[in-house]
């Protein structure tokens, strides 16, 4: 039988939020690939978690999936989860550490807050499934004694090397500016041989003009069948089932109130939201249906949110 802890970390390699009912909530996030110079090492990319212990409702995933993993219905599932949460915390209450095998650790700071330490010995990202950190060593520069020539061996070499160079140098300084200045090179962007004999003599251009007969376009009184599909293509018409939920913008941080696995949960959290003066929307992503109070492009943007939730006493996270 599959305990609690190891179907959450199950769970997270596939989703990026798992809901604990009465304990909280596991974020993951996807890092890349870093190297750590100081102390030598590469790390693959990885999966990192996050704790947050406001989230405690439950959205049904963890215990569907615990009941079908270990055969039970949701009633037994429901109870064996709450058994393993108070037992829990119990452990962090009285002041001891609790130890999640491939999650992490949890303990009560001074303040009496709870904290979470992830357990780094476990990737959750499957597609870096198999990559192991790499230590590494720097290669030491050796030094060299300077090898001391004689004075005249040096002299020698050091003038038939600027005397090279000068001879490359000249004609290419000449030419780069004789060809513009006395050749039509620029304006006809045709190269000739004889363009590099400054004794040539150049002829100006003539030119003569003739009169260009063009017919006149016909008037289109209709639109035609293409400038029908350019608007249907570029101005498409979205169903008005499919403006309920919103893609998450990378670029932009969201005020999230709830995650859900459930969409019907979601839009009733919405409600709620839309009635306390919230301008809510539906993020979709991992299966999940995230529930945003409001959105900005910085913490400034997103102050004011954050101000009425507490005022409100909502609890919210920040994505981004």
């Amino acid at each position: 039988m599959k305990s609690v802890e190891q179907v959450v970390f199950d769970l997270l390699q596939s989703n990026e939020c798992v809901v604990v009912p009465a304990f909280g909530g596991f974020i993951a996030k996807q890092r890349s690939a870093r190297v750590d110079y100081n102390e030598g090492i590469a790390y693959p990319p990885t999966k990192e978690v996050a704790f947050n212990i406001q989230l405690k409702e439950n959205d049904g995933l963890l215990i569907n999936t615990y009941g079908v993993v270990n055969k039970l219905d949701y009633i037994q599932s429901t109870h064996s989860i709450e058994e393993s949460v108070i037992g829990w915390n119990q452990t962090i209450g009285s002041g001891s550490k609790l130890i999640l095998p491939k999650l992490g650790t949890f303990w009560k700071d001074k303040e009496g807050n709870v904290q979470f330490e992830q357990d780094r010995s476990f990737n959750l990202l499957l597609s870096a499934y198999g990559l192991e950190s790499v230590r590494f060593i720097p290669v030491e520069s050796q030094i060299n004694e300077p090898v001391l020539n004689p004075i005249e061996k040096q002299d020698k070499s050091a003038f038939w090397k600027y005397a090279a160079a000068a001879a490359v140098a000249i004609p290419i300084a000449f030419y780069s500016v004789w060809i513009p200045v006395n050749t039509p090179v620029i304006e006809s962007g045709m190269f000739s041989l004889h363009d590099f004999n400054p004794f040539k003599a150049t002829k100006k251009g003539s030119y003569v003009t003739k009169p260009l007969h063009i017919t006149p376009i016909k008037a289109v009184k209709h639109e035609t069948a293409y400038l029908s599909a350019y608007d249907s293509y570029f101005n498409p018409i979205v169903p008005e089932h499919e403006t309920n939920l919103t893609q998450i913008n990378p670029q932009s941080m969201y005020c999230i109130a709830g995650c859900f696995s459930n969409e019907d949960n979601a839009m009733r959290l919405q409600s709620k939201l839309n009635g306390l003066g919230f301008e809510t929307s539906i993020l979709v992503e991992g299966g999940l249906f995230k529930v945003s109070m409001g959105s900005g492009f910085s913490e400034e943007a997103i102050a004011q949110i954050e101000i009425k939730a507490k005022q409100l006493n909502i609890s919210y996270w920040i994505l981004k």
